[in-house]
């Protein structure tokens, strides 16, 4: 980076924002006002009005549902509208958008009118009886204890109706209405304001349905305008707002530069490649340009123009295209201290690599993958949403290596397993397994490497199978410690060098500084790791020389480290000598944890895995097999006892299809005609139990109890509405109606609706575990490079380098 000074008459202020706007390569550094002889710019002529037209149209934009073009518009005809019909047009929907909301607030209060009068109208009273007397006090609502109510009427007059709660209106003097009152709250007493008016209160019931039916058309008449509107207008209306916040940012700009009574004075920070394009530039409105690039002083703030309190120069991440989407983790932190280490293209190979190893499926990757590939078509044209979704792409993909690493698909282990020396194979089903066809010799294989230090490699490498019966559960446990001493290690080295060459938090720079601060922790995890490694293998091999030498010298490294970090402590952090020499201990010892903690990549994955074999096992299951002592479970045993009855194959289909139908109806509604869209998924449950019970020869009086409640419940339904208990509509009790058949038809038949059921609870019990997948392995993954590896090394204190001027969002930049 660079720093920018540039200075000309006051005249030309305008022209030199206009030029930075156009450059987009300025880092602006607002004049905080503390220069004897500055003052802040002042804004255009023209910002008041922008302003203006800018709140009024952002105003409109934010009461329609508008999409953002995926291909930015040409900014001259967007003008040209601006200056036309546009803003005529915005104001006639904006009459709308008012009168919308005038309609809302005279149906909320006309519907709070009609809730009072239907409550009060079994009184059978004008509305006109119920208030305007000067020496009567009316008390109007509800009670719990009628007869009491009643009692507190002494000496007036009272019409109560109705039981639990009963409806009262109470006529008494004015002298005794606060002792009427007292005995009305004992009895439960709730009051409601009695609407004004005349006559009675039907009429004015059936005068407010009238007002609300001609209130809804007309709201309804008003938001097809808009919609119409909003279509053809909406992307005009976007790319307005955005033209007037550039032309804003233009108005407003000179604000932050400083200005005299005759010149102005331009500062920040630009990229150095660029210092001759913008000196040439700025040249032609500014009388000086001096551009100083920026010198790093090891432990300090750099050099410059404003003495110690100098910011750091912004941070503008490197030019990147692969890994650039990982520049979204590291901005979750903060951008990173200006020199240091920019830790985003490490993660582009870590972090893929701790979630593929945690996930590691085929089918949930291949999910992952396919929902960043919808974020893609969504939201892909802005530029957060196309690194979002390429990084969901990545993590997917890296799922779907260590899947088939792995030999799992969709939480089913596919690769047969070597017992007692003969190969079994997998209990995955056949839609699953067959993917073994991808492996050598079907899959038949287990290569393994024993590396140093009880490392080992295998492919395939089972990590749901204990080392004892031929798997790797075991070895991923000491894999993942040993990629975690690594990652951790890696940290360290980053801070080891940042330290060397830019100093630390505190001003401390050069070799001696991170020997003691970053060397400690090296020194503690290099020894602490030889010790631990020693340690246990002597519980195995008691004597064995090197694991006792490896224990003996590991525990020297680590007493020296944490010597070495009593020392940084004091000497470079401050710290007295006593708490540092208590806190060395401590401290040292937490590298430990921080180490383990990279077991998550293991116990995590496995935790994932294990839920969705919990639902194959249960849900989906499987046939029985008298052969071989297997009974059947789940789906697949549902689906044997329908074969059983004769139900299998085409017939199995027959039975199933309307349920299937149901499913691609509401999968592809938009394509098909309007009126198939009103057979719900429950429609095409009850067809396929209908069907399930024909074919499977269900008893007449069996299939008559599974669905009697079809009659039952909508009667039952329509009685309890007719005395005010509940109110549904017929579509209402015709889904409730066909639900209690289909569990009616589940408890006393099983069959179709058995297997129907199973079927959704498995696919869900899947989507959950994806979703479980997509979400906790990006948790523990972010967990373990912001928490454990970036404390190693990482200062966010970095500012985010935006240069003055326009990136096009729905408008091209002119």
């Amino acid at each position: 980076m660079s720093r920018l000074t540039a200075a000309g008459s006051l005249s030309n202020v305008d022209d030199a924002v206009q030029s930075l706007a156009d450059l987009k390569a300025v880092h602006l550094l607002d004049y905080p006002g503390d220069e004897e002889g500055f003052d802040l710019g002042s804004p255009t002529d023209e910002s008041e009005e922008i302003g203006r037209d800018l709140n009024r149209y952002r105003s409109a934009s934010s009461q329609l549902d508008l999409i953002d073009p995926k291909i930015p518009m040409e900014s001259e005809p967007i003008r040209d509208q601006l200056g036309g019909d546009l803003p005529s047009r915005i104001e006639m929907m904006l009459g709308h958008l008012d009168r919308i909301d005038l309609i809302d607030s005279e149906l909320s209060s006309s519907g709070e009118e009609s809730d009072s009068l239907e409550v009060l109208q079994p009184l059978d009273l004008d509305l006109d009886v119920l208030s305007g007397y000067g020496s009567l006090t009316v008390f109007v609502g509800t009670v719990k204890d009628a007869a009491r109510a009643e009692a507190a009427a002494s000496g007036g007059l009272v019409v109560i109706e109705g039981v639990k709660p009963a409806v009262i209106a109470l006529f008494c003097e004015n002298a005794s209405s606060s002792a009427v009152q007292s005995e009305l709250a004992e009895a439960g007493f709730a009051a409601i304001s009695a609407p004004d008016g005349e006559g009675p209160i039907e009429a004015r019931l059936e005068e407010l349905a009238a007002r609300r039916e001609e209130l809804l058309a007309e709201r309804s008449t008003l938001q097809g305008e808009l919609d119409g509107w909003a279509e053809a207008n909406g992307a005009a209306l976007l790319g307005g707002i955005e033209l007037l916040e550039r032309d804003m940012a233009l108005a407003l700009g000179p604000i932050r530069v400083a200005v005299s009574g005759h010149a102005f004075v331009i500062d920040g920070w630009i990229e150095t490649s660029r210092s001759e394009e913008v000196s040439a530039v700025l040249s032609e409105t500014c009388r000086v340009v001096n551009i100083e690039p920026y010198k790093v002083v090891p432990g300090g703030g750099g050099h410059g123009h404003h003495g110690p309190e100098l910011k750091l120069p912004p941070i503008k991440f490197a030019d990147r295209d692969a890994s650039k989407p990982m520049e979204l983790i590291t901005d979750l932190m903060g951008r990173p201290r200006y020199g240091k280490v920019d830790p985003t293209l490490f993660m582009f190979f870590t972090y893929p690599l701790f979630f593929g190893l945690i996930l590691g499926d085929i089918v949930y990757g291949a999910a992952t993958m396919g929902f960043g590939y919808f974020l893609y078509r969504r939201i892909g044209h802005t530029e957060t949403g196309l690194l979002a979704s390429k990084f969901i792409v990545y993590i997917g993909f890296s799922a779907v290596v260590f899947g088939y690493i792995y030999g799992e698909f969709a939480g089913y282990e596919i690769l047969p397993h070597r017992v007692d020396g003969d190969w079994v194979d997998s209990h995955a089903p056949a839609w699953a397994s067959w993917l073994a066809a991808l492996y050598p010799k079907g899959g038949m294989i287990h290569w393994q490497w024993s590396g140093p230090f009880g490392l080992v490699l295998a492919y395939p490498f089972h990590r749901v199978v204990p080392t004892s019966a031929g798997g790797n559960l075991e070895d991923l446990i000491l894999l993942t410690i040993y990629m975690g001493a690594v990652h951790v290690l890696l940290g360290l080295l980053i801070g080891f060098r940042d330290i060397w060459l830019h100093g630390d938090s505190h001003g401390n720079a050069g070799p001696i500084v991170a020997i003691f601060d970053r060397g400690s922790w090296i020194t503690i995890l290099f020894g602490g790791f030889l010790a631990s490694y020693g340690f246990l293998g002597l519980k195995n091999t008691p004597g064995d020389e090197l694991l006792t030498m490896m224990q003996n010298y590991g525990a020297i490294l680590v007493a020296v480290g944490i010597l070495m970090l009593i020392y940084a402590s004091y000497r470079y952090h401050g710290m007295p000598i006593l708490i540092a020499v208590m806190m060395g201990p401590i401290e040292g010892v937490g590298i430990m944890p921080t180490v383990i903690s990279y077991v998550r990549l293991f116990a995590v994955g496995v935790a994932g895995v294990k839920i969705a074999e919990t639902g194959n096992d249960m849900l989906y299951g499987n046939s029985p097999d008298p052969a071989h002592h297997v009974e059947g479970a789940g789906m697949l045993n549902a689906v044997d006892g329908l074969g059983v009855a004769g139900v299998e194959g085409l017939l199995l289909f027959v039975a199933v299809a309307p349920v299937l139908a149901a499913i691609a109806i509401k999968l592809f509604s938009k394509r098909l005609p309007a009126g198939t869209s009103q057979f719900g998924l429950l429609h095409g449950m009850t067809a396929s139990g209908i069907l399930g019970m024909v074919l499977a020869g269900v008893e007449p009086h069996t299939m008559a109890m599974v669905l009697s409640p079809l009659l039952i419940v909508p009667a039952l339904l329509q009685g309890l509405g007719y005395i005010g208990m509940i109110n549904t509509t017929i579509y209402g009790q015709v889904r409730l109606a066909e639900l209690a058949a289909w569990f009616t038809g589940l408890a006393l038949v099983g069959g179709v609706y058995m297997v129907v059921t199973l079927a959704f609870a498995w696919l869900g019990v899947q989507v959950f575990a994806w979703i479980l997948g997509l979400f906790s392995p990006n948790i523990h993954t972010a967990r373990l490079h912001l928490v454990e590896w970036m404390k190693q090394f990482y200062e966010a204190v970095g500012e985010e380098f935006e240069p003055f001027g326009f990136t096009a969002r729905v408008v091209e930049v002119e």
